[in-house]
C-alpha cells in the first residue's frame, strides 16, 4: 500500500490524510484490547519517538476459557474488530509459530483506507500469547504485543501491553492526540466485543439455559453476526 508522501503545494493535504491512516494502529489484530461491560482497571497511550505504547488491565465477565478462545480464534478476527476485511494464515517457517496477515479498512469520517498487518504470534508456557509485527508485511516498522490472560473466578483479568511503529509519517501535536483517542476508543470496543463474543459461546454449550442469549440482547451485548 502506496505510503503517503508530502511534496510541494501538497503538504498540508498529505499531512492531513497521513493523521487519518495514522488511527489504524489499535486495530489490528491482537495490538488492540478492554470492556466498557467489565471493569477497565488502567488503560495508558503514549508515544516515544514515533513508537507508541499502549497498556491496559481489565477484568471482563466472561470465563477465562472462552476469553482465550475468542481470542486465539484468528480466522475470524473480524468479530472482534470489525473493521478486518480479510485475514490469511500464512506459514511462519518456525515451529509453534501461527503468522497471520490482516486487511482492514479504517474510515474517520468521510476518509476511509486499507491497512496491512503480518504478525507472529507465539503461546508461552504459561498460555500467554506473544506477537511480533513482521515489518516486511506489514504497514509498520516494528511492533511487539504481549497478552496475559488469568482467571478470576468466573471472570477474565486480562493485562495486555503492546508498542507499535508506523511506516508513514505521523505530524506532531495534533496528529499525536488524534490518534491516541482514536487507539482507546478501539481498544474499548475491541474489548468489549471480546467479552460479549466469550459470553455468546458460553451460552451457546449451555443449550440447557437459552436465557443468557436472552440477557445478552437485553444488555445490548449480543454482538454482530457472531458466528456468521
Amino acid at each position: 500500500m502506496a505510503l503517503f508522501q508530502i511534496q510541494g503545494r501538497a503538504n498540508l493535504a498529505a499531512r492531513f490524510q497521513s493523521v487519518i491512516r495514522a488511527c489504524c494502529l489499535v486495530t489490528v489484530i491482537l495490538c488492540s484490547p478492554a470492556s466498557t461491560a467489565g471493569q477497565v482497571e488502567k488503560l495508558s497511550v503514549s508515544d516515544v519517538k514515533g513508537e507508541y505504547y499502549l497498556r491496559i488491565a481489565a477484568v471482563l465477565n466472561a470465563p477465562a476459557d472462552y476469553v482465550y478462545k475468542v481470542i486465539t480464534d484468528y480466522k475470524h478476527a473480524y468479530r472482534i474488530n470489525p473493521t478486518i476485511t480479510d485475514v490469511e494464515i500464512l506459514p511462519s517457517g518456525r515451529k509453534g509459530v501461527v503468522r497471520v496477515k490482516n486487511h482492514s479498512e479504517q474510515c474517520v469520517g468521510p476518509f476511509c483506507f486499507d491497512v496491512v498487518w503480518a504478525g507472529d504470534i507465539v503461546t508461552t508456557g504459561d498460555g500467554d500469547l506473544e506477537v511480533e509485527t513482521v515489518p516486511e508485511l506489514s504497514d509498520f516498522v516494528s511492533g511487539y504485543a504481549v497478552w496475559r490472560i488469568r482467571p478470576q473466578g468466573g471472570h477474565t483479568q486480562i493485562i495486555y501491553e503492546s508498542r507499535l511503529k508506523p511506516a508513514f509519517f505521523i505530524p506532531p501535536l495534533i496528529g499525536d492526540l488524534i490518534l491516541k483517542k482514536h487507539i482507546k476508543d478501539d481498544t474499548l470496543i475491541t474489548f468489549r466485543r471480546i467479552e460479549c463474543q466469550a459470553m455468546i459461546r458460553l451460552a451457546l454449550d449451555m443449550a440447557e439455559q437459552p436465557e443468557h442469549l436472552r440477557q445478552l440482547s437485553k444488555e445490548g451485548r449480543e454482538c454482530d453476526n457472531p458466528f456468521g
